[in-house]
């Protein structure tokens, strides 16, 4: 395995020892509570904003028949 050293090892090595040791607080808590709520809002909004377009246009869209539908794959069928 290739040693790294140099001047970010030295921070990464002094980061992991801190960041051990120190537990989130209430308030950090609190915002990432916050935040996760915020994205939920955001992702139902999306999420009912796609679903009343696509119900929005299968009702506008007009029903196709049989033969409308499979026409261009029965003039291929006929060709052969």
């Amino acid at each position: 395995m290739k040693s790294f050293s140099g001047p970010h090892e030295k921070v990464l090595k002094q980061s992991r020892s801190i960041f051990v040791a120190i537990e989130p607080t209430k308030e950090e808590e609190m915002r990432r509570l916050v935040f996760a709520a915020a994205m939920l809002a955001v992702a139902s909004i999306g999420f009912h904003t796609f679903i009343s377009a696509s119900l929005a246009a299968a009702r506008e869209a007009k029903a196709a028949t049989f033969s409308e539908r499979f026409a261009p794959a029965l003039e291929l069928m006929a060709k052969r």
